[in-house]
């Protein structure tokens, strides 16, 4: 029924439900299999979402690459860096690329297969993948983008290991089971680089990553992280079924990029404010106005980004339940 669903909205089909994903991080058990797939599962199974991303911590490819990672109070539960691998531009040229199917890599394979084998084909899943150049951020810290600058050939060795790795990581969550991929870059902003720039070090890495999810897939969506985003950048030229971004927050809207983009949009929940802060009454309202800004059409409810952990089950519950009963509510006025 769930795949069903995905599957005729992303066709354009007016629903009588509209399709929602909601997600948060599981900080402390989220880097291993057995115990991210327990925390999945519960929260899959209070909410009932009609499409689980897997929400493996956000350091899990830093780990990969040879940083460490330590969590803090962080208000949606995201780790930060304690120890950079790369700390000056020659060590870019000196990543190796890790068996994908060993550490911590492995680890979210398996999460995949396991989660697959208890949904048991009933729920789309679709593995986070976070971009090559964000990578180099994750590991290599503000220096990064002057290397980009000063450094570049040096960098481009990096990001050749790093997106050789996620194209194999991609392919293996394929074969394990997932739908597909949401596709993370925190670096297609111009408050970070000109266009010019991410496509040299940006699009050309993540394009392979995108045709690799092509092996299996249900939905791959594309995840534009921060404000200032490159939108049309990414809606023009980016292999993906469905596109994700802070709507609430940075343009454009829902209604615009409905226009310009011919896919599925995930968005139309405000996940830092009306659904922390907000009534239930509020709640409501954002949903409504969200999905008939699209007339009902080519949208997966979802957060911007992750969801806060003190978010109140009372609103998450709000958005499944109106968005649920959308055939009794949507001809009647806004």
């Amino acid at each position: 029924m769930k795949f069903e669903k995905i599957r005729s909205v992303i066709l354009g089909e007016e629903l009588d439900e509209i399709p929602v994903s909601l997600w948060r991080h599981f900080p402390g058990m989220d880097l291993d299999a057995s115990s991210l797939c327990r925390a999945q599962l519960s929260f899959q199974r209070r909410f009932d979402p009609d499409l689980m991303k897997l929400c493996p911590s956000g350091g899990y490819a830093s780990i990969a690459f040879g940083a460490e990672i330590e969590y803090y109070d962080s208000p949606i539960g995201a780790p930060r860096t304690r120890v950079y691998r790369v700390k000056d531009a020659e060590e870019w040229a000196s990543l190796d690329e890790p068996d994908v199917h060993g550490g911590v890599l492995g680890e979210m394979i398996r999460a995949v297969e396991y989660l697959n084998e208890a949904l048991e084909g009933e729920v789309p899943l679709i593995q986070t993948v976070f971009s090559p150049l964000t990578i180099c951020q994750k590991i290599g810290g503000e220096r990064v983008l002057r290397d980009m600058r000063e450094e570049p050939e040096l960098l481009l060795e990096g990001l050749r290991v790093i997106m050789n790795t996620m194209v194999e990581f991609t392919r293996a969550n394929m074969d394990a089971g997932a739908s597909g991929i949401f596709f993370a870059t925190q670096m297609a902003t111009h408050d970070k680089m000109s266009e010019e720039e991410y496509r040299s070090f940006g699009m050309r890495f993540d394009l392979p990553i995108l045709r690799a999810a092509r092996r299996r897939p249900l939905l791959n969506v594309v995840h534009m992280h921060g404000e200032n985003i490159m939108f049309d950048l990414i809606a023009e030229n980016y292999p993906a079924d469905a596109l994700n971004w802070h709507d609430k927050r940075t343009p454009p809207s829902l209604a615009e990029a409905h226009r310009k983009f011919g896919g599925l949009l995930l968005g139309g929940i405000d996940e830092l404010g009306v659904l922390v802060e907000g009534s239930e009454e509020e709640v409501e309202e954002m949903v409504k106005a969200s999905v008939r800004s699209v007339s009902g059409r080519r949208l997966l409810l979802a957060p911007g980004c992750v969801i806060p952990l003190n978010a109140p089950d009372s609103n998450l519950d709000m958005v499944i339940r109106t968005a649920r009963s959308y055939r009794a509510w949507r001809k009647s006025s806004p």
